[in-house]
């Protein structure tokens, strides 16, 4: 019975949290050592309607300046914990953490958004789904979201990163290079080279800036991971950078002016 009793403690305890967080009095009652919990509470009660994550941003500043990054990880970790433990449930609670949050929070949100999101309408890779939307939405989301994706290098999620190849010019320079080398990073950047001509020297800057990977890799990651007992990426193919220059160069030339097809084949070691 005492089980029963600490659950329905404890989810009372959120609800609480969560309604000193919607109240603009109430919430400056609460103290860093509650804010921790109080943002995961309030993330949670609105994940189930994307059309309140606007509210969740608005109230993340507070979270943010009354909270030190420490804590603020350590609340990422609760939510983590917590929504595993439902089975995805919950999910879309991450993304006030993507957005609203310093470079080392928005990517591991961003991440536990496409590893643990709760697959939906017939579609595995409901996070990655979500984040494209957000890339599409609003010109001002961290590159991190598109990080995020990218570092699954799982080309199963490629198909749902092609909207992306649509976005303002302004808004791709500014989430370029987003990721290591990885097939699934390579195989987008040539296509918006096949997409978006004009876009060569972005295309180019971005390689160069990829080169550095000591190995380019194609993964299958275990996704949703609170469906396995022990998730673990496994590697299918991997190449050193010069051997992937090398599959990319027919992709390449005749679309890269030949300095920047110089500085790409140096950036590879090729």
């Amino acid at each position: 019975m005492s089980i029963f009793q600490d659950h329905f403690s404890m989810l009372s305890e959120l609800e609480r949290l969560a309604a000193m967080v919607q109240d603009p009095v109430r919430r400056r009652e609460l103290g860093a050592e509650q804010w921790p919990t109080a943002m995961m509470a309030f993330s949670l009660l609105i994940s189930n309607d994307p059309d309140r994550l606007d509210e969740a941003l608005e109230v993340y500043p507070f979270f943010r300046e009354k909270t030190p990054l420490k804590e603020r990880l350590k609340s990422l970790s609760l939510l983590e914990n917590f929504t595993r433990s439902r089975k995805g449930e919950g999910w879309r609670s991450f993304l006030p953490y993507a957005l609203g949050d310093e470079e080392l929070i928005s990517l591991r949100a961003a991440k536990l958004t496409t590893l643990m999101a709760k697959p939906e309408e017939g579609e595995r890779f409901t996070g990655v789904r979500e984040l494209v939307r957000l890339l599409q939405q609003r010109e001002d989301a961290p590159k991190t979201l598109l990080c995020a994706a990218f570092e699954l290098a799982d080309l199963r999620v490629e198909p749902l990163l092609e909207p992306l190849l649509d976005l303002p010019a302004a808004q791709l320079e500014g989430l370029l290079p987003a990721s290591q080398a990885n097939r699934l990073s390579c195989n987008w950047m040539l296509k918006l080279l096949e997409h978006r001509p004009e876009l060569a020297e972005l295309v180019a800057d971005s390689l160069c800036a990829m080169g550095q990977t000591p190995q380019v890799l194609d993964l299958a990651m275990p996704i949703p991971t609170w469906a396995f007992e022990s998730p673990k990426c496994q590697p299918l193919h991997g190449w050193t950078s010069a051997e992937y220059y090398a599959r990319m160069l027919p992709s390449l030339q005749g679309r890269l002016s030949e300095d920047a097809l110089r500085r790409v084949r140096d950036a590879w070691g090729a």
